[in-house]
């Protein structure tokens, strides 16, 4: 049987609240008994169109409709409710992951174990059968992490959107032109200014056309805005508010420049010349 061109998804059809099989193309409420007129059962089912083995091959009213009914007999049965105990135990105990994560060890090494013997890369469980096919495993953790990049995309636009607003600039072309452009300052600058990377600034600036300056080309302005980037680094290295304040004080208590320099993570220059004339 070759695979279906939505190999890896349960195919739904949300109008009719059905699902669809692959093999027929009709939509049922539950595909696990139509299958075996396909000559299959639901976990051949699973593994032939690269399905999870926990995927249930339902419509989604039909899945709340048997949540409901197993949970209204579990509350109602105290036979079911003690077979269950055990199980509850199990999962609060952590032996129920235990079990499982050597469960996945024993399939790891019959998978070695059929590549060897065989020259096949076919997955088996425990019972010798093929493991099913990873497709809607993949195609999970794929979407997964595609909602992970746009959750973060969505909170630096909106970082960034927020000091954008707190700078006073109506928009991002407005803000680089009037950071790096007018106020002449360097791209690390203008970058902690508009909260952004340095390389996506350098992306910006060449979408709106705005040329980067070459390196070595300083401005006035750009040598003051690094020398603020320094004095600002190192006085979040130490803790304190004002680095020059901070440096006078150690050094009338002793410490010497090259002390400073080590603690402050700069050159033994830049601290003299901060500390001034002693």
């Amino acid at each position: 049987m070759g695979r279906h061109p939505d190999f890896g998804r349960l195919i739904r059809d949300e109008s009719t609240d059905t699902v669809v099989c692959h093999v027929c193309g009709r939509g049922f409420r539950s595909l696990g008994a139509h299958v075996r007129v396909h000559d299959m059962t639901a976990a051949e089912y699973r593994r032939e169109f690269g399905l999870l083995r926990s995927r249930a091959l339902s419509a989604r009213s039909f899945a709340r409709e048997q949540s409901r009914a197993r949970r209204a007999g579990y509350l109602v049965s105290e036979d079911t409710q003690a077979r269950f105990a055990a199980g509850r135990a199990m999962a609060r105990s952590g032996e129920l992951a235990r079990k499982r994560w050597a469960d996945t060890d024993t399939d790891t090494d019959t998978d070695t174990g059929n590549r060897a013997g065989t020259g096949t890369g076919t997955r088996a469980d425990t019972s010798g059968r093929p493991a099913p096919d990873p497709a809607e495993a993949r195609r999970v953790r794929r979407e997964s992490l595609a909602a992970g990049r746009r959750t973060q995309a969505r909170t630096a636009d909106e970082r960034t959107a927020a000091a954008l607003r707190a700078a006073g600039f109506a928009g991002l072309a407005q803000a680089l032109h009037t950071v790096y452009v007018e106020r002449e300052h360097s791209i690390e600058e203008t970058a902690r200014v508009l909260a952004l990377g340095k390389g996506k600034i350098r992306r910006l600036l060449g979408e709106h056309g705005i040329g980067i300056r070459p390196s070595g080309q300083n401005s006035a302005t750009g040598r003051h805005a690094r020398v603020l980037l320094n004095d600002r680094a190192a006085a979040e290295r130490v803790g304190t508010e004002d680095i020059a304040a901070w440096l006078r004080e150690r050094a009338v208590e002793g410490a010497t420049l090259r002390e400073l320099a080590a603690a402050t993570g700069r050159s033994v220059p830049w601290v003299a010349a901060r500390i001034g004339p002693r």
